[in-house]
């Protein structure tokens, strides 16, 4: 630029952090700037310049984005701010052009000088370091693909120095067996970029896979094109590949006919709750379909198949067509997942060594709901393969479609609320309502169950449930569950206030889901509990059946944890699963909640109510409480009442509630405890006793063959051991029958080795058979004319079923009399 006396050091000093305010003249094409130009040109400039002086500071992309933003301004008469290389005296800076004024006479803004910027040639150092040190391999070559820069990985990679290969053509050092490099080449330069799989020769002349980007660069007028090869090294050798399109050691099949064969087999081994799955898979590898690539690491994945939960086979139908068979459950939302856990074993691991994944269509055909035999089979995944494109699904990142268009409705109505509740989730759109817990004895609100609830967009019909169980299929559960438990305890001191319990309780939900991606555990909300400062002893952890009466030693020990802390535990929708009354008897439980789907029939169905009172007074021998949920008809409350329930919730006195909308809560309650005449029925039940107010509170349990030193220590506490037999009681154990069947000399001076056996003597040796049981149902009076006649027996209540439900002795008879008495 003629006439620019700038140095660095004056830039440096005069212009870099400075702000300068500019005009630029349309009609007289002049451009405005006096205190910039003159650092620019010198003091004796005049205070302005040709505008395209100024223009030519830019290079011709950005001159023409100066000239658009000027347009835009004048046109939209708004602020616009952009940022732009200026070169003056052969230095580079950025800056912010603010255009705030503009019409078809006058526009006016500044130039704030931001900072220095590499030169052109320290730009091309820097470019060229970054070209040499890349742990890619790269290649420039020239149109006629003549290699012009070659950088380090060439030796690493291939073996070659850089002499040797400078100048030669690339074509020279690709294995090109099926001629179609030059095809790669012309499509390059037709669409810019090509991405793909090329075998280079190293000089040892073996193979080297690459994962190829070739980009085609050319200089506006054509004077300069150049082929830029970008090359990753891929984890397994050309030799593997030619060795396994030789002998294809792992697949179980490698034609139709052996397919069928296997499929006979896999049949013979299904039961009569499961399906026989095919699947057919369309393998995308950069732009290559069904390459040997992917079916190499296919192939190399099929031995960790057989620790899948059930059996799964993968071959060929041909030299290029995988298709698999497993065998899966009934159920869609099952043989969907399965179908998920069999692609994350075959590619999950390979595609971590891969830049670009594998991606995969599947066609998927279902014995029994879309095919009758193995020839149906096959065609219908062929066929639902074919047309994959459309009304798919998807497992993992691989679309799927199903050759019952019913189920690919499923899973894409499935597939749609899993995006929305993955929206809401990651745009924080959950909140939390609350539904008060009743207690029967004192009809007041004891606590409050926390419940998570879901701003989403969405217009798929779904249930609360639904989201719940698809956050946990996702690993999502721990967003919500550290979500609901935060804003409870935060929300609780104003809840509390509203419903009229300054010590009022909290109840929450816990998943147990626990993936290699959502590792919060329950030690994790304990933690969580106790540094918020609440009383522990206010919060309730609600698990699931199934999580708590598990064999996994880390949540048994976690649960351990809850109890240790003070936090009450409590089994949800209890009845659901299968847990026996030893399960209970073995945990430290506090709370049992009931499901309404037991409760709901229990004012007509005999055999219903007879199970829920005598399993309500099994938990209370036990020291625990029950909560019955979903409670909606006055009729059942009122039996609820009669049975001597703990505590109800449900929609007959409030549905789940946010916040602010608890204000009227209490009054509304009330008013539906008047109505009722719940206080009058409560203060009824509170007169009448029955055997369960007699039983010992929580009698040690053994086992028939537990030795005597396993549980003699119980006596410091105890006056009977009870000896339980799959729930059943067979006999009991006093300190006498004890002191009676071991040695006096035990644990003393002369204690002998003959002695110390025998401790080893087993509970059903000396146990006292059972001699005199009776049902809930037995009336006071009786009970005690029997204590009267038989002052030393143990009476064993049971169910109708003969389980054992606890144990009355004469102490625990007197014990209660006594306390009638004093009231």
């Amino acid at each position: 630029m003629n006439g620019i006396m700038m140095t660095l050091e004056s830039a440096e000093k005069n212009l870099l952090g400075q702000s300068f305010q500019w005009k630029w003249n349309i009609d007289e094409k002049l451009f405005y700037s006096e205190q910039l130009l003159k650092i620019i040109f010198g003091p004796e400039n005049p205070g302005s310049v040709r505008f395209r002086l100024l223009v030519d500071l830019l290079d011709a992309n950005q001159a023409k984005y100066f000239k658009q933003n000027i347009e835009t301004s004048i046109s939209s008469q708004n602020v616009v701010i952009s940022h732009l290389v200026f070169t003056i005296a052969n230095i580079r800076y950025l800056v912010e052009v603010t255009i705030y004024s503009s019409n078809l006479k006058l526009v006016a803004g500044s130039l704030f000088f931001k900072r220095l910027l590499p030169s052109k040639n320290q730009e091309a150092s820097i470019l060229k370091k970054l070209f040499y040190k890349s742990s890619r391999l790269l290649f420039v070559c020239d149109d006629n693909n003549q290699i012009l820069l070659i950088n380090q990985m060439l030796v690493e990679y291939l073996g070659y120095e850089e002499y040797e290969v400078i100048g030669q053509n690339i074509s020279d050092f690709i294995h090109d067996k099926n001629n179609v490099f030059q095809e790669y080449l012309f499509n390059c330069e037709t669409n810019g970029i090509w991405d793909g799989e090329l075998f280079f020769y190293h000089k040892d002349r073996s193979y080297v896979a690459f994962k190829a980007n070739i980009l085609h660069y050319s200089e506006s007028d054509k004077s300069t094109l150049l082929n830029i090869f970008q090359l990753n090294k891929l984890d397994f050798s050309f030799s593997d590949i030619v060795e396994f399109s030789q002998q294809k050691p792992n697949w179980y099949w490698n034609n139709k006919f052996d397919f069928f064969d296997s499929l006979a087999q896999m049949r013979s081994l299904q039961n009569n709750q499961e399906s026989l799955v095919v699947f057919v898979i369309n393998t995308y590898f950069h732009s290559s379909k069904n390459s040997i690539s992917p079916r190499w690491l296919f192939d190399q994945a099929i031995p960790k198949l057989k620790a899948f939960r059930h059996v799964v086979k993968l071959g060929l139908l041909n030299d290029e067509q995988i298709c698999g068979a497993f065998i899966s459950s009934k159920l869609v939302k099952t043989i969907h997942s399965d179908l998920a856990d069999i692609f994350d074993i075959l590619l999950e691991e390979s595609q971590l060594q891969l830049d670009h994944k594998i991606k995969c269509h599947i066609g998927v055909s279902i014995d029994g709901v879309d095919a009758k035999n193995n020839e149906q089979l096959l065609s219908n995944a062929l066929q639902a393969l074919s047309t994959s494109s459309v009304g798919f699904s998807y497992v993992n990142e691989h679309k799927v479609k199903y050759f019952n268009p019913k189920i690919n409705i499923i899973n894409n109505r499935k597939l749609k609320l899993e995006s929305a509740l993955k929206s809401c989730l990651e745009h924080d759109q959950i909140y939390v309502v609350y539904q008060p817990i009743i207690n029967l004895k004192t009809l007041k609100i004891e606590k409050v169950e926390a419940l998570a609830r879901f701003n989403i967009n969405t217009t798929v019909k779904h249930s609360i449930q639904e989201l719940i169980d698809l956050a946990e299929e996702n690993d999502w559960i721990n967003i919500i569950d550290k979500k609901v438990l935060l804003t409870a305890i935060s929300e609780l001191p104003t809840l509390a206030e509203m419903l009229g319990n300054d010590n009022l309780g909290l109840s929450i939900n816990r998943s147990m889901i626990n993936s290699s991606k959502n590792r919060f555990t329950l030690d994790d909300t304990v933690t969580l509990i106790n540094s918020t400062g609440i009383d522990p002893r206010r919060i309730t952890i609600e698990l699931t059946e199934s999580a708590v009466f598990t064999d996994n030693q880390t949540i048994l020990d976690d649960i351990k944890h809850i109890t240790d802390n003070d936090i009450v535990l409590a089994i949800d929708d209890f009845g659901s699963g299968y847990t026996s009354f030893t399960d209970l008897s073995v945990l430290p439980l506090n709370l049992i909640k009931i499901n309404k789907l037991i409760t709901d029939d229990i004012v007509k169905d005999k055999q219903k109510r007879l199970m829920v009172k005598m399993f309500t007074q099994f938990i209370h021998s036990m020291g625990g409480e029950i909560v019955i949920e979903g409670v909606e008809g006055r009729d059942v409350l009122k039996a609820l009442v009669e049975m001597g329930v703990n505590y109800v919730q449900g929609y007959i006195f409030s549905k789940p509630l946010s916040l602010m909308e608890h204000s009227n809560t209490v009054s509304n309650i009330n008013a539906i405890i008047d109505n009722l005449q719940l206080k009058l029925l409560v203060s009824d039940m509170k007169k009448i006793p029955t055997v369960i107010d007699f039983l010992m509170p929580k009698p040690p349990l053994v086992e028939p063959d537990e030795r005597i030193e396993m549980f003699i220590d119980m006596y410091d506490t105890t006056d009977v051991v009870m000896v339980l037999n799959s729930s059943k009681c067979i006999g009991h154990i006093s300190q006498h029958e004890v002191n009676a069947a071991i040695s006096p000399y035990v644990n003393t001076n002369a204690e002998t080795k003959h002695d110390r056996l025998t401790l080893t003597k087993r509970a059903h040796q000396i146990m006292v058979p059972v001699e005199y049981t009776c049902y809930t149902d037995y009336s006071v009076e009786s009970l005690i004319k029997h204590f009267c006649l038989y002052p030393k027996s143990v009476m064993v209540v049971t169910g109708k079923t003969g389980i054992f439900l606890g144990a009355i002795t004469m102490e625990q008879v007197k014990g209660h009399l006594f306390k009638m008495l004093q009231k």
